[in-house]
């Protein structure tokens, strides 16, 4: 099997349970545009956004490290690009204080730009 990217406006029942081994603390929103990576058909990472304001993304633990959230972010990026929506912006100070000089160093990696706590990425 392969890594598909999901876009959803809701979180499919069948993947709740992996879902919430991703986002452990945190709450879904009510509304917001999710991509969710599954591989074998169990979802293995999650992100979504509002608007152009990337709010969440996270990779379960036993799947970091082989591209799943590259794969993730390029095809937010490419969802951002088609809309014009850019730029896109992540605020760091939502994340937990031990996850941030890890998140802002594969964020920086993906192409976004650290600022005042803020990581921004806009289309070229």
């Amino acid at each position: 099997m392969r890594l598909t990217v999901h876009r959803l406006t809701a979180i499919p029942a069948q993947q709740q349970h992996y879902v919430d081994l991703i986002v452990v603390d945190h709450s879904l929103p009510s509304e917001a545009d999710f991509y969710l990576a599954t591989f074998n058909e169990k979802a293995v990472a999650l992100a979504w956004r509002q608007q152009q304001q990337l709010q969440f993304i996270a990779v379960r633990d036993i799947t970091r490290r082989r591209g799943v959230g590259k794969e993730l972010v390029r095809q937010i990026k490419h969802d951002i690009a088609q809309k014009k929506l850019t730029p896109l912006t992540f605020c760091l100070s939502e994340v937990p204080k031990e996850q941030q000089p890890e998140l802002a160093a594969f964020l920086t990696s993906q192409g976004f730009n650290l600022q005042e706590g803020v990581l921004s990425w806009k289309v070229d």
